[in-house]
């Protein structure tokens, strides 16, 4: 029978009655025991982190640690690990080892852990290969147990160790990785349908960073700039973007990082001595703490409609006939067009302002902090508003503007119309 156990207590409790320290020699007469069997339990005492030693001259002192042991730790892992002589009986486990085994804590003592693990689903082949001479020093697997009647995908270690007598051992670990493994295939189902899609598809789409570098993208997208799209991998996107475009862009992907949420925008760029117009839609990609990791992009060519389209080319006619001051503008206030009403009004001409802040004109500070923008893209109703606008060379001009949200898609803002008349 081990009396291991007793024989700790026993100098546990002598090295508390003298906690300035005692030599092996001070412990061996305390005790009547040998010194031998001293140094033995004090050296297993050390190494579990009962006890702690410091040296004054020649002589060794030892004294209780105030460290919590090793042993004690391990039973705050959600992991199972278990210590097993070299024929794989269980010398000692933390408290998650007895959920993981199935059995109970104060059971597993002396208990073969290969035999408890069979029980819990252990495969032959398994079992096997831990027993085969010719396996590594550290071997590792996954395998699947029957862990509370419910089938768990965990993830094995085991090490063989010198124990601290120079006997032969081994250290289990056990950790549950079913979530992982689960969200791990979710992940690839999900990736490889995404790129399936993505093949299939005649509009751009585009996987970047909140930084703009391109992570994917798919074969229309390297069709157009006849290139590989394995190309683009690395690549900034503003690297493929009229200067003109460059702020409308970087304005939408701050945008999906900043608030967390998609934005539709319209844009042109010069591509082959051709300017072709775009409607895309950015979506964020959020991380377990809600930061946005990456941002996709679906980008659909609509210059037919845009340029050659009778409604467009009508519209834009339509505007330039109002006297009222017809402004559109990004839901940061990046102005998108600029009507013939609003360059008499304000005194700005449309290159002027497309692509500056409207705010400059439709300045808060002159309406008691009203934001128009910001508060219709919030929902707001703005109808017949008295308001201050600043024209050009400074001036103030009183009007009455109204407010509405454009919107290509349910519940996507993607911009607000400003209608200004004197």
């Amino acid at each position: 029978m081990d009396n291991s156990h007793q024989y700790i207590s026993r100098i546990a409790e002598v090295l508390r009655e003298n906690p300035d320290g005692m030599t092996i020699s001070e412990i061996s007469s305390g005790l009547s025991m040998s010194r031998n069997t001293i140094g033995k339990y004090i050296e297993m005492m050390f190494q579990s982190g009962i006890v702690d030693v410091r040296t004054v001259g020649k002589a060794r002192l030892f004294f209780l640690s105030k460290r919590i042991p090793v042993t004690t730790l391990l039973n705050y892992l959600s992991s199972a690990v278990v210590q097993t002589d070299e024929r794989f009986r269980i010398q000692s486990a933390n408290l998650p080892a007895a959920e993981f085994l199935g059995t109970g804590y104060t059971q597993m003592t002396g208990r073969n852990i290969l035999d408890l693990l069979v029980i819990q689903g252990l495969k032959p082949e398994i079992r096997t290969k831990i027993l085969s001479p010719d396996r590594p020093l550290i071997f590792t697997t996954d395998l699947e147990l029957n862990l509370a009647n419910k089938k768990r995908f965990v993830w094995l270690t085991m090490a063989d160790v010198v124990m601290y007598d120079g006997t032969s051992g081994h250290y289990f670990i056990i950790e549950d990785v079913h979530d992982w493994k689960e969200a791990e295939e979710s992940k690839k189902r999900y990736y490889a349908l995404f790129h399936a899609i993505a093949a299939e598809t005649d509009d751009r789409i585009f996987v970047m960073t909140p930084e703009m570098i391109f992570t994917y993208v798919n074969p229309r997208f390297g069709l157009a700039f006849d290139r590989d799209p394995q190309s683009f991998i690395g690549e900034s996107r503003m690297n493929i973007c009229d200067n003109h475009a460059k702020p409308l862009i970087r304005e939408a992907a701050g945008y999906v990082c900043s608030m967390g949420e998609p934005y539709r925008t319209l844009f042109s760029i010069q591509e082959r001595d051709q300017v072709r117009w775009f409607d895309e839609r950015l979506f964020p990609v959020h991380d377990n703490n809600g930061t946005v990791r990456e941002i996709i992009g679906f980008s659909r060519d609509i210059t037919g409609f845009q340029e050659g389209g009778s409604a467009g080319v009508l519209l834009a006619s339509m505007m330039d006939l109002l006297f009222e001051a017809v402004i559109t503008t990004t839901p940061a206030g990046t102005v998108l067009s600029w009507n013939r009403g609003a360059e008499q009004m304000t005194g700005y001409p449309r290159d002027e302002l497309i692509g500056s802040s409207a705010l400059s004109i439709i300045t808060p500070e002159l309406n008691g902090g009203h934001d128009v923008i910001r508060e219709t893209c919030n929902g707001e109703v703005i109808k017949e508003l008295k308001f201050v606008i600043r024209a050009r060379g400074g001036r103030k001009k009183k009007v009455l503007l109204s407010t509405s949200q454009l919107s290509f898609q349910e519940n996507i803002v993607s911009g607000v119309c400003i209608v200004i008349r004197e």
